[in-house]
């Protein structure tokens, strides 16, 4: 696949702003470098939010506001090197643009660049932290998902498997998933990694109302 121009980037990143924007849903990647997660709290605590549910061995703090229609997840992932912000409801962007200005964000239009580039190391990161904003499907997506499966290196490949899970889980929605992950399987010569892919297909199958086989053997 060839690596599209800046402006296509940009303009792919427009877009994921739009879809975020009509479902009153955004994802940022905040840099993970100075406490990020405390500084992100202490802004929305100080606007009024209060915390609603903690979760410590997640690394998930949520936050809402009495009387507006804004609430917010913050999600400290070491794995990934940065603190995901998620802002939700009309009232939602005000707080959010007080967060980012200080905290500043990864833009979507580099990440793109990152994970469409498959041999960079940094690929695979870039595609998990992508996943985390994927609020509606796609055909940008599908092919993006679609190259890192098509990968040789089976590393790689294990990877995209897991992004795609969580953008199914994010997206509350399978889409393109159960198609992507079949031929994945069909594809696949590793039995460990056809194992892994046997089980995402039971989770995405499950998400979108199908009959999933309670302790099924992965299919040969």
């Amino acid at each position: 696949m060839p690596m599209p121009t800046e402006t296509a980037l940009k303009g792919r990143a427009r877009a994921l702003l739009e879809a975020m924007t009509e479902r009153a849903r955004w994802m940022y990647a905040v840099p993970r470098d100075h406490d990020e997660a405390a500084t992100a709290q202490a802004i929305l605590e100080n606007a009024g939010l209060r915390v609603e549910e903690r979760d410590e061995k997640a690394h998930v703090l949520r936050l809402s506001l009495e009387g507006k229609n804004a609430s917010f997840v913050l999600f400290d992932s070491p794995d990934l090197e940065v603190l995901l912000v998620e802002g939700t409801g009309s009232d939602a962007p005000e707080y959010l643009a007080r967060v980012l200005e200080k905290t500043g964000f990864y833009a979507q239009s580099q990440l793109l660049k990152t994970a469409l580039n498959i041999r960079d190391e940094e690929a695979t990161k870039a595609l998990k932290t992508l996943a985390h904003m994927v609020v509606a499907w796609d055909e940008d997506w599908s092919d993006l998902f679609l190259l890192h499966l098509a990968s040789p290196d089976p590393i790689v490949r294990h990877e995209a498997v897991m992004a795609l899970t969580i953008a199914t889980m994010v997206a509350r929605d399978p889409g393109p998933a159960p198609a992507l992950l079949e031929e994945a399987k069909k594809r696949e010569n590793f039995p460990k990694l056809r194992d892994t892919i046997h089980e995402a297909l039971q989770l995405v199958s499950g998400m979108a109302g199908d009959p999933v086989a309670v302790n099924a053997e992965p299919a040969s």
